[in-house]
């Protein structure tokens, strides 16, 4: 299927709809994204079963996102050595395997452990289907990132609405709360089995220009030196931290303030998928037809999703805030196909190592996120610690906007006769 070197970039709305690498990187995306929020729609279960503190169940989303830093170091190595087909069965096998360790986890330690080795593999994940998108559509990177979102969104609501929904059904005594585990382990399965019988050449390699063939040391120094990187790792952060956090803990603030059961609380995390999906979709449509800079999009809905946080914080009523969580991501939903498009644009041919060191910045901003959330919560209340959301969000707008302004004046300047 995808050899380590990077595919040549097919253009074209039409060929691009009959690719099948285009098909099976959206059906892959639907199973991360039906997967990823897996340990917050579980933290009313696992305070139930395992008796875990907000700062315990903070804990394991950190432990799940650092596991991210810790590929970010060795991620692009890896991924270089095995070739991206082996490291994208190798990943999946993985992640299935870690699902079913934390669905038969006995104590919550073995849930930490879980969400280690399952933050691994979901990085790697990302950052394969990033290069592969980046690498393969070329030109079309943008829109196609944008239709990724759509199938992101379609997981993620079908994922936590489905396991949410399992949850109550186990309550109530119609089964054991572990098989939804067990059922999406199996689907991972699956996909790996997909990508397993794709054929080599349904890619083709770059040619002998390509720079992702470059020793690893030599390509990630080259990566360190550019400062686009420390600006995309610093937009990610504060993504990472603002949308991390919201997830992570708005379903427990509104439990706790609404009296609303597991199930319900879910349905926050899968309206705000929803809203992500609808949003994409729109945002698909757009930069198809028209060119709109990554960080012009970053920065309006990084604003936007700002406002939408707080109105959801200071929400009267359970039905408002699942309103304003939904709006929330729809504007949202412009932040992660935004950092990756700009990524693939600014690092063309070290797509493998750029995005392995971007999500390194990423994940610590999602794994601050959810403990910073937890710990301050236990010590002021989550009334409180909840607003770094919002906050974080307020931050990436202004750091966007700003980085946009640098780049335009460096363009000036290097236009100006000398």
């Amino acid at each position: 299927m995808m050899g380590t070197s990077i595919p040549r970039p097919r253009l074209g709305a039409s060929s691009t709809w009959r690719d099948p690498i285009f098909w099976f990187v959206m059906a892959l995306v639907f199973v991360y994204s039906g997967v990823y929020n897996c340990l917050p729609v579980s933290f009313p279960i696992f305070k139930r079963v395992f008796g875990s503190s907000l700062e315990q169940m903070g804990r394991s989303q950190s432990v799940f996102f650092i596991s991210g830093v810790v590929f970010s170091f060795c991620g692009g190595w890896i991924i270089g050595r095995m070739g991206l087909k082996r490291s994208l069965i190798a990943a999946l096998l993985a992640m299935a395997a870690t699902l079913s360790i934390i669905g038969g986890a006995t104590r919550f330690s073995a849930v930490f452990a879980g969400a280690f080795f399952f933050g691994f593999a979901m990085t790697a994940l990302s950052v394969i289907y990033s290069s592969v998108i980046s690498g393969h559509f070329g030109q079309k990177r943008q829109s196609v990132f944008f239709l990724a979102g759509l199938a992101d969104g379609g997981g993620a609501v079908t994922g936590s609405a489905a396991l949410g929904s399992w949850f109550a059904y186990a309550e109530g005594g119609g089964g054991s709360w572990r098989a939804g585990y067990y059922a999406a382990a199996g689907i991972v399965v699956a996909q790996a089995f997909w990508a397993w019988g794709l054929r080599s050449g349904d890619t083709s390699d770059g040619g002998p220009d390509s720079k992702a063939t470059a020793p690893a040391l030599s390509a990630m120094r080259e990566v360190l030196r550019n400062p686009d990187l420390y600006a995309a790792g610093i937009l990610a952060f504060f993504h990472g931290l603002a949308q991390g956090g919201m997830i992570s803990f708005i379903g427990q603030l509104y439990q706790r303030r609404f009296a609303i059961d597991a199930a319900i609380a879910a349905y926050l995390i899968s309206l705000n998928s929803g809203g992500q999906f609808g949003g994409r979709f729109v945002l698909s449509w757009l930069t198809a037809r028209w060119r709109v800079h990554e960080l012009v999009v970053l920065s309006a809905c990084s604003t936007l999703a700002a406002l939408s946080f707080i109105a959801t914080i200071l929400s009267p009523g359970y039905l408002f805030g699942l309103a304003m969580f939904a709006m929330a991501g729809v504007f949202v939903s412009g932040n992660g196909p935004s950092l990756n498009s700009y990524v693939g644009m600014r690092f063309p041919s070290q797509l493998t190592m750029a995005y392995a060191l971007f999500g390194g910045f990423s994940a610590i901003g999602a794994a601050v996120g959810p403990y910073l959330i937890g710990a301050v919560g236990n010590l002021f209340g989550l009334e409180t610690s909840i607003w770094f959301g919002p906050v974080a969000s307020l931050s990436l707008a202004v750091i966007a906007l700003l980085w946009l302004l640098r780049e335009r004046a460096c363009m000036t300047a290097e236009a100006m006769p000398q």
